[in-house]
Formats: C-alpha cells, sequence, structure tokens
C-alpha cells in the first residue's frame, strides 16, 4: 500500500521543515511527498531544493508545486492529488509533527478494515477544557465526546476525545488524514473556498459519509502534533468572516433543510456571539470586544448575501479577501 504525502504551505519554511524531519523517520516511508506552495515563497523554495538529496537518500520523491495565485489550501490539496502515484493519499499541514508510527498505524487501519476509504490520525495536544464543553453544547458549538464523533446541523463537530479506540466516524479533519485516492477522485476538495478554507474537512468527509457511511476511521494509535503554527495566517477580522461565509455555505451544501436544523444553526450562531460576550465580560480587552463586534457584522454580512450563499456563489466574497 503506497502512501503519497501532500502538504499545502503559505510561508511557513520553519514549520514545514520540521515537518519534513518527522516524515523521514517515519517506520514506514512513503513513496513520495508533494508539496504545493500557496505562497510562491522564496524561503519555502530554498528549503525544498535543500531536502532534495536527502529524500532521495531515503527512497522518496520530493515535489514541488507552486500554486500561483490562487491561495487556496483545498485547490493545493487537489492539485496534488492529481500529481500522486500513491494509492493513500495522506494529507497533512504543514505545521504538524507525526509520530514515527504514524503511517503505519494508518496502513494498519486500511488493513484491518478493508472498506475504509478515510482515516485519520490523532492530535495529542490539542483539546476544549470541561468548561467549554459545558457552554457549547447546547449551543450546538464544538464539544468534545468519549470515542465519538459527528458533525452538527450548525456545522459545528463533536470531537472524539478522548480517543482510546478505532471509531466510524461521521466526518473527518484534513490536516492529518488519509484517503484512497480511487475514491477521492470523484470527491475531491472544494475549489469554491480560497485561503483558510474553514469547514472543508467537514465538506468532503461528510459527502463521503453519505455515500459509504461505514467507509471513515479514526484512530488513537496514529499519533500527531498540530502547533497551530502563528505564521501565515490572515487577520482575525478576516478569519471571522471566512468561518462565517464558508460555515453558512456549507450548511445549505450539506445539512437537510428541514425547520429544526435551520433553528439549530441559527442558535450555533446567537450561542457563539454569546461565548466570545463571556469571553469579554471575564478578559475585557480591544482585541475581544472587536471580535463580538465583527462576528455580530458577519452574520449580517451573511444575511445580505444569503442568495449568492445558497447558490454557491461565494466570489463576492472570495475576491475580496484575495485582494489582502
Amino acid at each position: 500500500m503506497d502512501f503519497s504525502i501532500i502538504i499545502p504551505t503559505y510561508k511557513r519554511p520553519d514549520d514545514l521543515k520540521k515537518c519534513f524531519e518527522s516524515i523521514l523517520i517515519q517506520t514506514i516511508l512513503p513513496v513520495e511527498v508533494i508539496v504545493v506552495d500557496n505562497a510562491d515563497y522564496p524561503e519555502t523554495e530554498q528549503l525544498i531544493y535543500t531536502s532534495f538529496n536527502t529524500f532521495e537518500e531515503n527512497d522518496i520523491n520530493l515535489k514541488y508545486i507552486k500554486n500561483g495565485n490562487s491561495n487556496s489550501a483545498n485547490i493545493a490539496r487537489n492539485i496534488g492529488a492529481d500529481n500522486s502515484i500513491g494509492e493513500i493519499l495522506l494529507f497533512i499541514d504543514d505545521d504538524v509533527i507525526l509520530d514515527k508510527d504514524f503511517i503505519k498505524e494508518i496502513m494498519s487501519v486500511y488493513e484491518m478494515y478493508p472498506g475504509a476509504i478515510g482515516v485519520q490520525g490523532f492530535i495529542t495536544n490539542t483539546n476544549n477544557s470541561k468548561l467549554v464543553n459545558l457552554i457549547h453544547k447546547p449551543f450546538y458549538l464544538n464539544y468534545n465526546k468519549e470515542n465519538y464523533n459527528k458533525l452538527l446541523p450548525s456545522i459545528q463537530d463533536v470531537h472524539a476525545y478522548p480517543l482510546t479506540k478505532i471509531i466510524n466516524c461521521q466526518w473527518i479533519m484534513a490536516g492529518c488524514t488519509g484517503y484512497k485516492k480511487q475514491f477521492f477522485q470523484r470527491f475531491k476538495f472544494d475549489e469554491n473556498m480560497y485561503k483558510y478554507c474553514s469547514g472543508d474537512d467537514a465538506d468532503i468527509s461528510y459527502r463521503i459519509y453519505n455515500e459509504y457511511q461505514q467507509s471513515l476511521y479514526q484512530t488513537p494509535f496514529a499519533k500527531v502534533i498540530h502547533s497551530i503554527s502563528d505564521v501565515g495566517r490572515a487577520p482575525k477580522k478576516e478569519l471571522v468572516y471566512t468561518m462565517q461565509v464558508y460555515h453558512t455555505y456549507l450548511f445549505y451544501k450539506l445539512i437537510d433543510q428541514k425547520l429544526t436544523n435551520k433553528l439549530i444553526f441559527v442558535w450555533s450562531r446567537i450561542g457563539y456571539v454569546l461565548t466570545k460576550l463571556l469571553v469579554f465580560c471575564q478578559k475585557p480587552s480591544k482585541n475581544n470586544f472587536m471580535l463580538v463586534i465583527n462576528l455580530i457584522i458577519s452574520y449580517i454580512y451573511c444575511i445580505i448575501h444569503i442568495n449568492s450563499i445558497k447558490k454557491g456563489e461565494l466570489s463576492f466574497f472570495t475576491e475580496t479577501i484575495m485582494k489582502n
């Protein structure tokens, strides 16, 4: 079972170098590593060229593809897939560090469950506190539940934490996950979404789940650290708008439009504002205040453009953020 690792990157050569180092010590090595550069960044290009020999010595083909002006993690992933040769496409973020047995443990799930299409690893360094879970759950916002995974009508999700065994999933993440290439080519990542594609992982995996309901898995044994790099990220205001526009788009794309689901989606938006308002009350600051204001304005922005969002016509938004 051959693995192609695909890494979209944006101005993070230092993080990418650490990611490379974790790939090179894998107990089972990939046949290739494909880096798709969303920034055309000289420092990234230099890292690639200085790494060719090391990868070649380990019988790994290192490919470097420039994505031009299309700064989209989704487009980058699809480009990587189109240029891959592996049976399994392993999509990882440029700021992750893989445990040495990561690929081995992903492979073992495919061997254990021949019907598996997608398999996600386990990020060991991120989880909600009990207090956050308590506040988030009634508003259908992200929360944790032991060995349980679900996509909510709010386009928020239930994370399987703690995770003590291999489980079936409704959705899986994009940054530490493998897909069988023969199925990926049918579904692919949504290229309507640019820059930080919030919800992209839920989109592709939930579409697969709807057709193949016992095909997505998560394993606690394929461990990964997500560094959550601050480098190359969009401004906070843009991130707020991105999340609201894309999540509204995905609600109409993925979720049954019955009244209860619509009410849940609206309720979750109210809950999100209230939780951020609570944070502001606990820690008053200009940044926390502006987050609440930008959230409210982003909701109004989505309402103004709701007809375009329903149709999947997101150029009103993507053309704006691509200028930044």
